[in-house]
């Protein structure tokens, strides 16, 4: 698999250079590093900073993963569709269900 990786451009010299000296290309020093790194053992996955915050039956969803739906994530219904626009609709009307609470006036209509 082909990728790339945004690199210090200094790094790269040195990187370059060391491997040339060893007569190794750099994408078998990048391949062995790789393959230590994930052979050091298992990872402690760090605590998900919303599943913390919920209830203790609380199921991850794929809508985790947006720092901006920790203030959008009452008005996501579980189960709808990751259309972007019916999300933008579900949020739309909610918060304007919630604002003409909080100034008395009545819903607006659907």
């Amino acid at each position: 698999m082909k990728t790339t990786i945004d690199i210090p451009d200094e790094l790269y010299r040195r990187v370059k250079a060391r491997s040339a000296i060893e007569g190794r290309p750099v994408r078998s020093v990048t391949v062995e590093l790789f393959q230590r790194w994930l052979d050091d053992g298992p990872v402690t996955p760090l605590p998900h900073p919303i599943a913390e915050t919920t209830a203790p039956k609380y199921k991850p969803t794929r809508f985790d993963n947006g720092p901006w739906l920790e203030y959008t994530r009452k008005y996501i219904r579980p189960g709808m569709s990751h259309d972007l626009a019916e999300i933008d609709e579900a949020i739309a009307k909610g918060w304007a269900a919630e604002v003409a609470g909080k100034l008395g006036l009545s819903e607006p209509k659907k």
